[in-house]
C-alpha cells in the first residue's frame, strides 16, 4: 500500500514539525503557526496560543477529563483484594522505609490544594487511575487528580504542544521509552534523579527487572519510572503440541523433533504443518499484520535483528534494511502468514486475540494480556468486552520468542512534565504508583493493560495464585525480558516505524521484498536527513549504549539475567 491515508498524513506532518522543533530547527512561534496549518489544525489548537491556561489547549475538550470515582476494592478474601490490602498497609503502616510509605508520608497534608493532571492513553489504560490508584492516592494524601485521556500518538504530540505553549497543563506523562530522547532533549520532561535520592528506597529501584530499570535512562539521567512490561512472548497450545499423532507425523516427515519452535524458520515450518493437518479447525498461527493495528514494525524489528540485521551504518547513518537480513526476515514473515488463519494479513491485535481465544490457532506471539485472557482472568471485568470467553483455558504454554530475542514492544514510562507547577507532588505520585506493592495491584487488575515488570511481580505468591499456570506465565515473562530487545529508542522512531509498517503491508499485498526494503531505506534516509544526520548519529550512539539495542547487548549478554524459580 503506497498511498498514505489522510489521518496518517496529518500525524506524520505533525510529528515532523515537533521533531524539528525538538532538534532546534524551528522557533516556538514557527511551530505554533505550523501546527495550526496542519490538516485539521483547529482540532489540535485553539485560534491563538494566548488562550492557553492551566487547563491546557486540549484538556478543555469535552470528554477528555474523566469524572473520578471512589476507589474500587475487591473482596478481601480474593487474591486481588489481598494485594490491595497489602498496598494500603505498605502506604500507611509498614515498611516505613518502603517507597510507597515514603511517598505518602512526604505528600500527606502538604498538597491538599494541588490537583495533578495525569495523561493516559484513552480507553482501558485510563480505567486504572480512575478506579484504583487515583482515588486511593487522594484518600491517602488529600491530593486531587484528573485523568486526561489522549489517543496514543497524542501522548507524544500534545505533551510537546503544551510545553511549547508553556501551559503547564500536565504533571505526570505516560510516554513510550522510545520518546525519551526527543522529550528529554526538548526540555519537555524533567530528570528525577534528585527526587530518587531523596525519597526512594534503593531496594525498590533494584526490584525492577534490569531491562526495565535501565529503559528510562538517557545520557546518564533517569527520566521517570518504567511502568508497563510490554515484552512479547510466544503463547502455544499445549494440547496441539502434546498430540502424539501429530508428533509421529511431523517427525516422520521432517526427521526433526515436534516441539515449540526455537527459530523463525522452524516456526513457519511447524505452523504450516499444523495448518495442513488440522485446518479448518485449527491453524498453525495467527498474527496482527493489519497496517497500523498496531503495526508490523515490532515483528519486523525483532526478527530482523535476530537475523543479524543492523538499522544503520553507524558512521554514515545510511539505513541498512535492504540487506540479506532484511530479505530473510520478510521471506520468513511471508511463510508464517501463509501458514496462518485465513485473513491473517488483515487482522489487528484484537482480531488475533479473538482467533486465539476461540481455539483457531496453535500459536500466537503477542503482549502479556494474552496470558490473562487465555485463562478467562481478564474477562471477569465488564471492560474486557471486546474479546470472547476463552475456549483454551488450561491448554496454554509460554515460551520465549523463536530466535530467543523478542521485542520489548512499546511499554510506558511515567515521566514528570518539566512544566508541572508541582513537580515534587507529581514525582511522589509516580513513585508511589510504581512502587512494588501498589504496582502489583495495578498489573493484577482484570481490566488492566499494564503488565508485570518488577521482580516482586514475577515472584508474587498472590499473582501466582490467579490461575494454575500463572507461575509459569510469570517466570517466562521474566526470562523473555532477559533476552528482550527494544524499539529503536531515538528521535524519529515514529516515522521509522511507520515506514516499516507500510513496507510490510506492501509486501503482504504482493510487492517484491527487495524493492520494498530499498524504498524503506530511502524513506529512512529522508527521515534522518530531516532531523539531521549529525544529530541522529549521536542519537544512534546513545541507542547503542542502551540495554536491548541488539542481541549482543541484552540483559543476558551483559551478565545480568534474572533467574527465578
Amino acid at each position: 500500500m503506497d498511498e498514505m491515508i489522510p489521518n496518517e498524513e496529518h500525524e506524520r506532518a505533525l510529528t515532523r514539525e515537533l521533531d524539528a522543533w525538538l532538534a532546534g530547527d524551528h522557533s516556538r512561534r514557527h511551530v505554533l503557526a505550523a501546527l495550526l496549518g496542519i490538516g485539521a489544525g483547529a482540532a489540535m489548537l485553539p485560534a491563538t496560543a494566548g488562550a492557553a491556561n492551566r487547563a491546557g489547549f486540549l484538556g478543555r475538550q469535552q470528554g477528555q477529563l474523566l469524572e473520578q470515582a471512589a476507589v474500587e476494592l475487591a473482596s478481601p478474601d480474593t487474591p486481588l483484594g489481598k494485594a490491595q490490602a497489602d498496598a494500603v498497609t505498605a502506604s500507611t503502616k509498614t515498611p516505613t522505609d518502603g517507597s510507597a510509605y515514603r511517598a505518602v508520608a512526604a505528600a500527606k497534608g502538604k498538597y491538599n490544594n494541588v490537583s495533578l493532571a495525569l495523561t493516559y492513553e484513552a480507553g482501558l489504560q485510563a480505567l486504572e487511575p480512575r478506579n484504583f490508584s487515583g482515588p486511593l492516592w487522594q484518600q491517602l494524601t488529600g491530593m486531587n487528580f484528573s485523568v486526561v485521556e489522549l489517543a496514543h500518538p497524542d501522548l507524544y504530540s500534545k505533551a510537546i504542544t503544551e510545553h511549547i505553549a508553556g501551559s503547564g497543563a500536565y504533571d505526570v506523562l505516560d510516554i513510550e521509552p522510545a520518546w525519551i530522547p526527543s522529550l528529554a532533549n526538548g526540555g519537555v520532561i524533567a530528570p528525577v534523579d534528585e527526587y530518587v535520592k531523596k525519597y526512594m528506597n534503593e531496594a525498590d529501584l533494584n526490584d525492577y527487572h534490569p531491562l526495565f530499570k535501565y529503559l528510562p535512562l538517557y545520557k546518564g539521567k533517569r527520566w521517570g519510572f518504567f511502568d508497563d512490561g510490554d515484552q512479547l512472548e510466544l503463547y502455544y497450545r499445549t494440547d496441539v503440541f502434546g498430540d502424539p499423532k501429530l508428533k509421529s507425523a511431523y517427525e516422520a516427515k521432517y526427521k526433526q523433533p515436534y516441539r515449540v519452535p526455537t527459530t523463525w524458520d522452524e516456526y513457519s515450518q511447524v505452523a504450516q504443518f499444523i495448518t495442513d493437518q488440522l485446518a479448518p479447525n485449527v491453524y498453525g498461527a495467527v498474527h496482527f499484520r493489519k497496517f497500523g493495528s498496531p503495526g508490523n514494525q515490532y515483528a519486523f524489528c525483532q526478527q530482523f535483528r535476530v537475523n543479524g540485521g543492523v538499522f544503520f551504518d553507524a558512521k554514515t547513518m545510511q539505513a541498512q534494511l535492504a540487506t540479506p537480513a532484511g530479505i530473510t526476515t520478510l521471506t520468513q514473515m511471508i511463510a508464517a502468514n501463509k501458514a496462518s488463519v485465513p485473513g491473517n494479513d488483515d487482522l489487528d491485535a484484537v482480531a488475533a486475540w479473538v482467533a486465539w481465544l476461540t481455539g483457531k490457532s496453535a500459536m500466537l506471539f503477542s503482549w502479556p494480556p494474552t496470558g490473562r485472557m487465555s485463562e478467562n482472568y481478564s474477562q471477569r471485568s465488564k471492560a474486557i468486552n471486546f474479546v470472547p470467553a476463552s475456549k483454551i483455558v488450561g491448554k496454554v504454554g509460554y515460551a520465549v520468542m523463536p530466535g530467543k530475542y523478542g521485542e520489548m514492544a512499546s511499554g510506558f514510562v511515567k515521566a514528570i512534565s518539566a512544566d508541572s507547577r508541582n513537580p515534587e507532588a507529581a514525582y511522589l505520585f509516580a513513585q508511589w504508583q510504581s512502587s512494588p506493592p501498589v504496582s502489583l495491584v495495578r498489573v493484577m487488575l482484570p481490566y488492566t493493560l499494564r503488565d508485570p515488570y518488577r521482580i516482586s511481580h514475577y515472584t508474587s505468591p498472590i499473582y501466582r495464585s490467579l490461575w494454575p499456570s500463572a507461575k509459569d506465565y510469570l517466570l517466562n515473562l521474566a526470562n523473555a525480558a532477559n533476552f528482550g530487545i527494544t524499539d529503536l529508542i531515538m528521535p524519529g522512531w515514529q516515522d521509522y516505524a511507520l515506514t516499516l509498517d507500510r513496507m510490510c503491508t506492501a509486501v503482504w499485498a504482493g510487492k517484491n521484498p527487495k524493492a520494498a526494503l530499498e524504498q524503506a531505506d530511502s524513506e529512512w534516509n529522508a527521515t534522518t536527513r530531516k532531523i539531521g544526520v549529525d544529530a541522529q548519529r549521536a542519537a544512534y550512539q546513545e541507542f547503542l549504549k542502551g540495554v536491548g539495542c541488539y542481541p549482543d547487548h541484552t540483559v543476558d549478554a551483559m551478565g545480568q539475567a534474572v533467574h527465578l524459580t
